[in-house]
């Protein structure tokens, strides 16, 4: 991941930014963000204490982290772990606080970094992740559970049940617990987690993120400490945090991407130069438009003709990958890196066919596919196949391509 910092400069070492076993894990909490009307320059970040105080009796040091999204690079190759926290129940969270959040929810994942939400936190996350966030917290099983039953959550409001062999059952020792509750907000539907465990009106009250980076949320309030279960979230989640530093570290997203390829047999090829007075891709706010792309490989041209004709569907199909690879190389060097491409937008494709021929969606979907395969959990695009008499030098499929990228808008 690029940790240059973004005024330009050498990057400096931190001293945090080691491997010592001695020091704790640096862990960032965010913060609620408390505007002041008359003032700008009055405007202040506030956390409660109890969320630094729980990280530190769990053998962490907490750190508070200001929204700066130009900056979470940075901030990350420093810290060993974020803590995303709650906010004031059924308050309309400031887009300058959420907009950096689901930003450094990206980074924090593509970086391999164990992450831990909380209330807000975990509803903010479970939503990145694909579920649905829900301002009226629904009445699933007919019952009235109190999920806001006192202004402090110092003391146990209601029963969940943990999903059997989660880890939450297993920190827990059984599968019934019972938490603090203070939030009149709810993640609902279903993402990319596993539920650990619901309240007795279906509510999701916790989740966990398969895969390589530990990525737990909780709907209560564990920073009270009121049950060894809220006391062993911490402590497993510091120890996450303590093993990511000491362990060996994660390869980045376009590792992952290369590893991906080369297991299809591909390769991302070299950035090849617009041959016309037109550059590869252009950046508007978050968004990265490329330009249409042809089938290189080695900076030549995969093959010729109309497909239909001399070329097979076969063959067009494989020139749709390369002329996508092309296009994705150019959206790395303009993003920074594949690892900073939160989604995509649109894929257009061209196909130079015979008049005859009309299977043009089934060619494009060979780019579409590898899309798919190279980003799992962010493939997801509108499209367009397009038949056309003849395309530039010669090519069967030409591809357009459109992003969405993190880092600032």
């Amino acid at each position: 991941m690029d940790t240059q910092p973004k005024g330009g400069g050498e990057s400096r070492a931190h001293p945090l930014a080691d491997t010592d076993p001695s020091r704790p894990p640096v862990i960032l909490i965010t913060p609620d963000f408390l505007p002041n009307d008359k003032a700008e320059t009055e405007h202040e970040y506030a956390v409660r204490t109890n969320y630094a105080e729980a990280i530190s009796e769990a053998g962490g040091l907490a750190l508070i982290l200001p929204y700066h999204s130009e900056q979470i690079a940075d901030a990350l190759a420093l810290c060993d772990g974020i803590l995303v926290t709650g906010t004031q129940p059924g308050a309309e969270v400031p887009a300058r606080r959420s907009t950096f959040e689901r930003t450094l929810v990206h980074e924090a994942l593509a970086a391999g970094k164990p992450l831990l939400g909380i209330c807000h936190g975990m509803q903010l996350i479970g939503e990145y992740l694909g579920g649905s966030f829900a301002k009226d917290l629904p009445d699933l099983a007919g019952e009235t559970t109190a999920h806001l039953p006192h202004v402090v959550p110092d003391r146990l409001a209601h029963e969940i049940v943990l999903t059997p062999g989660s880890l939450l059952a297993t920190w827990q020792g059984g599968t019934t617990a019972r938490v603090n509750s203070l939030h009149r907000h709810a993640l609902t539907g279903t993402g990319r987690f596993d539920v650990l465990a619901i309240a007795p009106d279906g509510v999701t009250e916790a989740f966990e993120a398969p895969g390589d980076t530990f990525c737990l949320g909780v709907q209560w309030h564990p920073e009270y400490g009121l049950t060894a279960l809220d006391r062993q979230i911490f402590k497993g989640f510091v120890a996450k945090c303590a093993e990511r530093r000491s362990g060996p570290q994660r390869p980045s997203r376009n590792s992952l991407i290369e590893a991906r390829l080369s297991e299809l047999g591909l390769a991302l090829p070299e950035a090849s130069t617009p041959p016309g007075a037109f550059v590869g891709a252009i950046r508007t706010g978050n968004v990265v438009s490329v330009s249409g792309q042809v089938p290189l490989r080695d900076g030549k041209v995969v093959c010729t003709g109309q497909v239909g004709g001399a070329v097979s569907i076969d063959e067009a199909r494989d020139s749709a990958r390369w002329a996508l690879l092309n296009g994705l190389v150019q959206l790395e060097k303009i993003a920074g890196g594949l690892d900073r491409v939160t989604g995509f937008v649109r894929l257009a494709g061209y196909v130079s066919a015979a008049p005859d021929f009309t299977r043009h969606g089934q060619v494009v979907d060979a780019a579409s596919e590898l899309l798919r395969d190279l980003f799992p959990d962010r493939w997801m695009h509108a499209r367009v196949a397009v038949g056309v008499s003849s395309l530039p030098r010669g090519v069967p499929v030409e591809i357009e391509l459109s992003a969405t990228i993190a880092g600032g808008c």
